[in-house]
């Protein structure tokens, strides 16, 4: 067993509820009316609210408490119910559904109860018999909290006895138990799997052992039957009672929570105290019932008992809990029927094998006293309280539930006096019952439901592991219930109908609800203060009750809600328009949507963002379709996005509308259900957009060219000018570009004479016009020239980058750098250069080639990402190439004409982008200034200012984004001395990638540049910093670290990132080279040094973090000068020499106080690049003097070489190598014992989980038991998973980082009590079988360890046992007889009964796919090193009749057996384990591959509780990476993704396959082919022992004829398969066929020689 296997008790979790109990011992013989109130004063509080729910309560129990006292009550409802609440219809003022009548959600107020979860429990210590091994399974670290012993005036009275009541089952009762313990069909022994009873019983242990070892007052005389304390040879005490003694002072006894009989001595006996005996017995002792031992013997056979432990596992072992059915009681016997995992009856399996004989009770049963009468029955059989209903009367409810009108729930309370007596009856029978818990079998089954402790009839609706999510019937709420809070239903459930109606209210249907509907609603309902409503009854429909509620003046609410509801549509009309300044002045605006020159729509509004936003809000809640008119604003859903706008119909057409989006100018035809209601409250909003018109310009001057040009406006900023009346649709306006031309006066002066033909005045217009509106954009364009009377064009051209040199400032980022006296600026134009490049795309459509002439302004190819871009031709290389500059990106590249377009005139609206500059100073400055400059302007959003132009070069000044004037700074006359900045940020990550892979190309005539170092200042100042590499405290380095550093630095990081991804081919650096390498944990691209070169790999550090890696040559990318500007972001540091700066425990406290936190650093010195540093933080002022003062740290225990023997248990195993046991000695015991104890305070307070790193010791919960232990990390699986090796006990678990907590320096003192062995004097082989020898020799026993050797933490060791005997050497031998046999080892065929195969692999789906090791030799170039199928030996049948089970069937000619052999099934268990834990640890390798006929340990999850690892091989790759695998001890297949596979370890190859293929003897498939209907008859044979008799083989096929013994009254008979098939008519006879054609041939062979004989010439 390991740690990685979760005991199937944990999952039977429980969730912790809030419980809200209004009334509580409400009928009493005498109410008293203060106590009540006290006791609603606590329940509920004391507010506003809670006065009203209390009076109200109060009248409605007064007036019950009356009618209970005017009647005589029944027996079942006398003083029993004392104690208990009662239904009353208070409701709390703050929530939706009714308190005080049935069991409330979890969402409770101040004030309301909350029950405290229990602690989780193992069930290593409650549920395993005493009678196991004095240490603690490998599987669960134990831990026993001792308490304080108990005075001497706690001391019983040696004359008091003991009672303790027994957990039982009730005839008819259907549990899932956990299986404990087996000694025979007739005595087995379960648990109830209730967690707080197995929390209180391993109390309970720890403290009988706590005070009875103390205790030495004997018993003096026992008596048989009476209950007792109970020394087991553990050394624990454990409750038992007595059940026989003998003359030697011996007693036989029953560990009464454990199941097992034991005789002990009386001096091990003690009496128990009464604190001890409030838990009732764990174990249930049952036997099977109809089944005993045959031909009448007292005694069951050992086969019998071996058959019935293979088909019940315990618990603990197979991790199943088992489906256990009370049949009868004979006597003091409890009669069980019990299921297997397969869910056979294990009594039926006996008798059907022959091991058992079928009886019935000697004694006549027991007769039972009257109880609760258990029903199987679903919820919707109950009747409701509304069938009594007459259509048309009123009746008086109480609204307990509702989430509208369409869905509530309705208390009837006209039966308000039954239904409190019938809640009383329910809380007697649930009282009664002895069940523990009930899962229920199905949904929509009916059972009992524990809320705010009471009783409630309740509706499964789904099931999980360890809850049921169920409806409580009676008051319309759900909620979540642990299986421990069910009971079954019984016969009193169907004594009363079901008090809670659904209802819905008439007249609101989907159409008509909304949320102003269901406010009115409410209102009328009083939902926030519920009270007693009348309603009239309309009938059923669709399940619920049709009502018409009454408000208090007793009108109908059907009738009030459409007064009050019915709303008014808003016209468009009835919103504000936007107008123009009447006088004339300009207004800005955006050019939205544009049909023509006398329609076209302009943004106006500001408030747009705040329309929007309340638009969604509305849509998300109105989810109903509307019917709109024509004129009538509505919400309309647009195609393209799927969000809602304002929107004016402008036609209705069927189910199809057409809208106008109001606030944007579009239209768009939509269906009736992109439409919904328009909200009243979005009128306060103006239309945001205005519709316009050009003024004086007319219809003639509209042609296509022109209105094409017009339309490019879109998304423009213009500025409008009124020319007529703002009260005119559309509105006439003149459009004024940003440059101050007029886009009327522009286009009219294109028609001087509108008679003039609107074709030969095309081209003139669209070219003109494209001058004055993209030139207002500040485009250059094409300017018009006539000679005579023809009209042509200039060659298109871009217009110089618009640089103001009227000191205004523009955005911009740096693209190219030569030196401060030569680079280039891109000025950021937000989204222009993004749509720009969005239409350079489509330039590569035409594939004409165009050869310019110097200084054309064309489209031109970029070598490093193969796109297009404008440029401009400066010289012609040869007659095929060209260099050119790129005019937005300022670099220049050479050519070829095949890679240069000629421009079109969407490409010259946007003016050039790139200037070239030189910073402004006194004169030319000096390149020992360029780091300075990179560190001042490579960060933020910059700014530029042109002082003076000369030619195409710009003198500029440069801001920063806070102001500081970079000039001024670089030349010391600011006051800029803020720690250096870090890192270029661009708005525009394609602009540099562009720019920065362009500067690459270029060569540099100054040489490589070198990343400056970090100037870090000797002042005293105080810098923030990350530690974020540690090699020791003498070496170290520090990432500098502001939020604004950060901001620039990431910005800078995503510049690089972008650089390198257009850069494909990778590079081959120098050491001592900076280079861009790829960081393969986050793939992020970071500057790094070469420090070593091995071929293609490469040590390099990253010089921002500090931290050393290999790379590979595909990682590394060649480093552009422009990243050199910024000084490295490390520094390399090291504390005072002071301290050990190696010391591992300074470093792990080291690693402590500075992760995840700001670090500010103080250099002292510095020598070469070390600085000597002082470290504090915002907890610790000083970081070396913490260190100094820090306590010593954890020692790892060692023990003392050839010392004296230490007792211990054996705990967990990798192999022979490595396993893991625990010291149990007095002083480890009183150690670890002592140590827990402090754990389990000091755990008890909360934590923040901590973020562990590997080889940390942590304190950890272990999933099983809920505790808390100490434990090493051994790896970080992720940010939430950790894989951690419990210290104290030796077992491995994966933990959710929820669970990890920081260790205490106070738990270091004490040494680890797991301890890390090999066995010595045994060698590299570990055979299954030696392993399996270990195991036995180990498991559940006390052994004595002798350390030969010690290597670091692995002790070598020799085992023995409590007899002296010595493991290695048995281990030793085994191993030499494994090595002796010759090849695989073969396995002996058991002559006993075969027997099923649990857990076997099975799949529903079997792909078709190629034989198992087909192929595999067909690609002799596919080389593999994983283990081959070849290489793997197969089981072979000894002789040719044996027994066998069929484990997977393809048709009757293609299934696979497995020989029933119990030491073959073994040792594959054994395998199992061993693999199983190498594949839970073994993480996957995306690299590993795997090509036909690898073997390989392969995942099988087709239900949940068979998932595991098995031995598998590959039949068929796919090319998404997924294989199709055969389980070759099983035969079936299964298609699995890479991951779900693990290389197979030679250990696993050495037990022989188990499965070999096989075909039915004596059939044949009916027309050639088998049916679906052949398979499923044969596997009715699945996993069922059969008799084979090996009658033939087809190549690796064994030819089998199998038959079943079947035992009838008449004895046993033989069941031949395939004549079971053929009679089933799925196959036919092969004899049969044979007889028929052997016929035919004898017909033919006679008349053969009757032709003959006519004719004797032939």
């Amino acid at each position: 067993m390991h740690l990685w296997k979760l005991s199937v008790i944990s999952s039977l979790k429980d969730s912790a509820f809030l419980y809200f109990n209004v009334f509580t011992n409400v009928f009493r013989k005498k109410l008293e009316e203060d106590e009540f109130e006290s006791r609603f004063e606590v329940d509920i509080g004391n507010d506003a609210a809670s006065k009203e729910m209390k009076a109200y309560a109060r009248t409605i129990v007064q007036e019950q408490y009356s009618k209970q006292s005017a009647q005589q009550m029944s027996p079942q409802v006398s003083q029993q119910t004392n104690g208990r609440s009662q239904v009353s219809p208070g409701v709390r003022r703050d929530q939706t559904r009714s308190q005080g009548v049935r069991p409330q959600s979890s969402q409770a107020s101040p004030g309301v109860r909350q029950s405290q979860p229990s602690p989780q429990q193992s069930s290593k210590e409650s549920s395993v018999p005493p009678k196991a091994s004095p240490a603690p399974s490998s599987s669960v670290p134990p831990s026993r909290v001792r308490s304080s012993p108990p005075t001497e005036s706690q001391r019983l009275n040696s004359s008091w006895v003991a009672k303790i009541t027994m957990k039982q089952l009730e005839v008819g009762q259907e549990s899932q138990l956990v299986l404990v313990d087996i000694d025979d069909p007739g005595r087995i022994i379960f648990q109830f799997p209730v967690m707080e009873d197995m929390q209180a019983l391993q109390d309970n242990d720890a403290r009988m052992k706590e005070v009875l070892d103390r205790d030495h007052t004997r018993v003096s005389a026992p008596a048989v039957g009476e209950f007792y304390a109970g020394q087991f040879v553990d050394g624990s005490w454990y409750r038992c009672r007595v059940d026989a003694c003998d003359l030697d002072r011996n007693v036989t006894v029953t560990y009464i929570d454990y199941g097992n009989k034991e005789m002990v001595p009386c001096s091990k006996l003690r009496r128990l105290r009464p604190e001890w005996c409030s838990l009732p017995g764990q174990a249930v002792i049952v036997a099977l019932e109809g089944v005993g031992p045959q031909m009448d013997s007292q005694f069951w056979s050992q086969q019998a008992v071996d058959r019935v432990k293979e088909l019940l596992p315990p618990t603990q072992m197979s991790m199943k809990m088992y489906q256990v059915t009370c049949t009868a009681r004979d006597g003091d016997r409890t009669l069980v029927k019990v299921l297997d995992a397969n869910g056979q009856d294990v009594g039926e399996t006996l008798i059907n094998s022959g091991l058992a004989a079928k009886t019935t009770p000697q004694t006549k049963t027991t007769p039972q006293t009257r109880g609760p009468q258990f029903i199987d029955v679903d919820a919707k059989e109950l009747a409701s309280l509304c069938e009594g209903w007459t259509v048309g009367e009123r009746y008086l409810v109480l609204i307990t539930e509702r989430e509208g009108p369409q869905n509530l729930h309705a208390q009837g309370l006209q039966a308000i006096d039954v239904f409190a007596q019938f809640f009383n009856e329910v809380q007697e029978e649930c009282s009664a019952m002895q069940m523990e818990f009930y899962r229920p079998k199905r949904v929509g089954e009916l059972v009992y439901g524990l809320y705010d402790n009471n009783w409630y009839r309740a509706e499964v609706l789904s099931l999980s592991g360890q809850a049921a999510k169920v409806f409580f019937i009676d008051y319309g709420n759900c909620e979540l219930v642990p299986f421990k809070n069910l009971r079954q239903a019984t016969s009193l459930c169907q004594k009363q109908p079901v008090f809670c109606v659904p209802c819905q209210q008439v007249g609101l249907d989907a159409g008509t609800a909304n949320d102003k509907v269901e406010e009115i609603f409410n209102q009328l309902t009083y939902k926030d203060n519920p009270r007693e409503l009348s309603l009239v009854y309309k009938g059923r429909k669709g399940g619920k009750a049709v009502v018409d509620f009454l408000s208090d003046q007793g009108e109908l609410v059907s009738v009030l809600i459409p007064k009050i509801s019915t709303p008014t549509r808003v016209m468009a009309g009835d919103i504000e328009s936007l107008t123009f300044p009447e006088d004339g002045s300009p207004a800005s605006c955006v050019m939205m949507s544009i049909n023509s020159m006398a329609s076209f729509y302009v943004y106006r509004g500001t408030d747009l963002e705040k329309v929007m936003k309340e638009v969604a809000e509305i849509c998300a809640k109105d989810q109903s379709a509307y019917d709109p008119t024509v004129g009538e604003m509505v919400l309309g859903q647009f195609s393209e996005d799927k969000s809602w706008y304002r929107a004016r119909v402008l036609n209705v057409s069927g189910d199809e509308v057409m809208l106008l989006y109001t606030d944007f100018g579009n239209k768009e035809k939509v269906g009736k259900d992109a439409i919904r209601r328009f909200d009243p409250a979005l009128s306060k909003y103006p239309h945001q957009s205005v519709h316009c018109k050009l003024a004086s310009v007319t219809k003639s001057m509209e042609t296509p060219d022109l209105l094409k040009v017009f339309a490019s406006l879109y998304n423009q900023p213009v500025q409008i000018k009124l020319k007529g009346s703002n009260n005119t649709d559309p509105v006439e306006v003149e459009v004024v570009m940003e440059d101050g031309s007029s886009v009327n006066q522009t286009i009219v002066e294109l028609f001087p004479d509108e008679a003039t033909s609107a074709a030969s005045s095309t081209n003139q217009a669209a070219a003109s016009t494209t001058s004055s509106a993209a030139s207002s954009s500040g485009t250059a364009a094409t300017s018009p020239v006539t000679t005579g009377s023809t009209t042509t064009v200039s060659r298109l051209q871009f217009q110089k980058a618009a640089v103001p040199l009227d000191g205004s400032q523009l955005q911009c980022s740096i693209i190219e750098f030569t030196s401060l006296n030569s680079f280039h600026l891109q000025i950021i134009r937000k989204g222009e250069i993004e749509a720009l490049m969005t239409q350079l795309e489509k330039v590569g459509e035409d594939k004409t080639p165009y050869q310019p002439e110097v200084g054309d302004d064309v489209c031109a190819i970029y070598s490093l990402d193969s796109l297009w871009y404008r440029a401009r031709v400066l010289k012609q290389l040869d007659g095929n190439s060209y260099l050119v500059y790129f005019v937005d990106f300022g670099n220049s590249e050479n050519v070829a004409v095949s890679e240069i377009r000629k421009l079109k005139p969407e490409y010259v609206k946007l003016p050039c982008l790139a200037v070239h500059c030189r910073l402004f100073a006194p004169g030319p400055l000096s390149e020992d200034l360029n780091p300075k400059f990179g560190e001042l302007a490579m960060g933020g959003t910059l700014s530029f200012q042109a002082v003076s132009q000369e030619d195409d070069m710009y003198s500029v000044k440069m801001f920063r984004d806070d102001g500081v004037c970079i000039n001024d700074a670089l030349l010391g006359t600011s006051s800029f001395s803020t720690p250096p900045p870090v890192a270029a940020a661009s708005t525009n990550a394609g602009e540099v990638a562009k720019s920065q892979a362009a500067a690459k190309s270029e060569p540099v005539a100054t040489g490589k540049r070198k990343i400056p170092e970090f100037d870090m200042p000797m002042d005293g100042r105080k810098l923030p910093f990350l530690i974020t590499n540690i090699f020791s405290l003498g070496s170290f380095h520090a990432h500098y670290y502001t939020e604004e550093s950060r901001e620039r630095f990431t910005a800078f990081l995503e510049q690089i990132s972008v650089y390198c991804a257009g850069i494909p081919e990778p590079y081959s650096p120098a050491v001592g080279e900076e280079v861009c390498c790829q960081f393969s944990a986050t793939e992020q691209w970071l500057r790094a040094q070469v420090l070593q070169v091995e071929g293609d790999t490469y040590d390099v550090q990253f010089v921002d973090y500090g931290n050393i890696v290999k790379v590979q040559k595909e990682e590394i990318r060649k480093l552009d000068d422009s990243f050199t500007l910024m000084p490295k972001q490390a520094i390399h540091c090291s504390l005072s020499s002071s301290i050990d700066l190696n010391s591992p425990n300074l470093i792990e406290k080291f690693e402590e106080m500075v992760r995840n936190s700001i670090s500010f650093i103080v250099a002292v010195k510095k020598e070469s690049d070390l600085y000597e540093v002082k470290i504090s933080t915002e907890e610790v002022e000083d970081i070396t003097e913490r260190l100094r003062e820090l306590p010593a740290g954890f020692v790892p225990r060692v023990l003392t070489v050839n010392g004296p023997r230490e007792p211990c248990v054996f705990v967990d195993m990798d192999s022979f190598s490595s396993f893991y046991v625990q010291l149990v000695g007095p002083p480890y015991k009183e150690a670890l014992t002592d140590l827990e104890t402090k754990l389990e305070t000091f755990c008890q307070t909360p934590y923040i989980p901590y973020k562990a790193r590997a080889n940390e010791l942590v304190l950890t919960k272990f999933a099983v038991d809920g505790k808390w232990y100490r434990a090493r990390v051994l790896e970080v699986m992720d940010e939430s998973v950790y894989r951690v090796l419990f210290i104290d006990f030796g077992n491995k678990d994966l933990v959710e980082g929820g669970v990890l907590r920081e260790i205490d320096p106070t738990f270091l003192s004490v040494p680890n009590s797991g301890i890390h062995c090999k066995l010595a004097g045994l060698g590299e082989s570990e055979p299954v079988a030696a392993l399996q020898r270990f195991a036995e020799l180990t498991a559940n026993n006390l052994l004595q360890m002798e350390v030969v050797a010690v290597e670091g933490e692995l002790h070598e060791v020799v085992l023995f046992n409590q007899d002296g005997e010595n493991i290695n050497e048995q281990v030793l031998q085994t191993i030499q007889q494994c090595e002796l046999s010759t090849g695989s080892p073969s396995l002996e065929q058991n002559t006993q009964e075969a027997v099923p195969i649990k857990d076997t692999p099975q799949c529903a789906v079997t792909p078709t796919a190629t034989e198992v090791g087909a192929g595999s030799d067909s690609a002799p170039m596919v080389q593999s090193s994983n283990i081959r199928l070849r290489d793997m030996a197969h089981v072979t049948p000894p002789r040719e009749e044996f027994s066998v089970v069929i484990t997977s069937i393809d048709s009757p000619d293609e299934f696979f057996c497995q020989m029933a052999d119990q030491q073959a099934f073994a040792s594959l268990a054994l395998m199992m384990e061993s693999m199983m834990l190498y594949c839970e640890t073994e993480p996957s390798d995306p690299g590993q591959k795997y090509i036909v006929g690898d073997m390989c340990c392969a995942f099988y999850n087709c239900s949940s509780s068979d998932g595991g690892w098995y031995r598998s091989v590959v039949t068929e790759t796919f090319p998404n990476g997924s294989y199709n695998v055969q389980y070759v001890d099983f035969g079936n297949r299964a298609i699995l993704p890479g991951e779900q596979l693990r290389p197979m370890k030679p250990d696993f190859t050495e037990l022989p396959i188990l499965a070999f293929k096989s075909a039915l003897h004596g059939v044949i498939a009916p027309q050639g082919s088998w049916s679906n209907a052949a398979s499923e008859k044969l596997g009715q044979f699945l996993n069922q022992p059969l008799d084979a008799c090996l009658r033939d083989r087809r190549g690796d096929t064994l030819v089998l004829q199998l038959t079943q013994k079947v035992q009838e009254e008449a004895g046993v008979r033989e069941v031949d398969v395939g004549e079971y098939l053929v009679n089933a008519g799925v196959a036919e006879s092969e004899s049969n066929t044979a007889d028929e054609a052997a016929l035919i041939q004898q017909q033919i062979a006679a008349l053969q020689a009757k032709l003959k004989q006519l004719n004797p010439q032939t």
